[in-house]
């Protein structure tokens, strides 16, 4: 496998060109748009909360990577609309508006765990949960070498 690299502000736009409205060329630091410094700073936050040896091939890896970088460059707009003024809150499991009733039923293995449940905030999010979430269970490896056994004797593994 090569040595995978993480995907350029460019390729972000390419990857998500129907998803957001980034910024014109000829006007690239319009703040009516998401902008490239926007853009960059998604994928500088998905860095730090990234794994690429969890998944196969640098193609698979990068599309992972996608969706977390746009999950938080949603969350980074999201805040800075609000500027000053913004504030955390819990993903909304109920709400009533006159007689309508909406509940929505977060599952267990999302909610109970803190740093999962961020991602249910918005859909980049949830995608990039059910493309990381398979590659979370049960991924161990055998590492050869010796241990000590239960007798005190040694075992030599293959």
């Amino acid at each position: 496998m090569v040595a995978w690299t993480q995907p350029t502000a460019s390729e972000f736009k390419t990857f998500f060109a129907r998803d957001f409205n980034f910024a014109p060329s000829n006007d690239p630091n319009n703040l009516d748009y998401v902008t490239d410094v926007d853009v960059q700073r998604a994928l500088d936050t998905a860095r730090i909360n990234f794994n690429p040896a969890l998944f196969g091939e640098n193609a698979q890896i990068t599309t992972v990577f996608m969706y977390l970088s746009g999950f938080f460059l949603v969350k980074a707009i999201q805040v800075s609309a609000k500027g000053l003024s913004s504030q955390s809150k819990f993903p909304i499991s109920s709400q009533s508006c006159g007689g309508v009733n909406v509940s929505y039923q977060i599952p267990d293995r999302y909610s109970k765990d803190e740093y999962l449940s961020q991602f249910t905030d918005n859909g980049y999010g949830m995608l990039y949960l059910s493309m990381a979430l398979p590659m979370l269970v049960g991924n161990v490896a055998n590492i050869g070498g010796m241990t000590t056994t239960n007798d005190g004797g040694y075992y030599r593994g293959r």
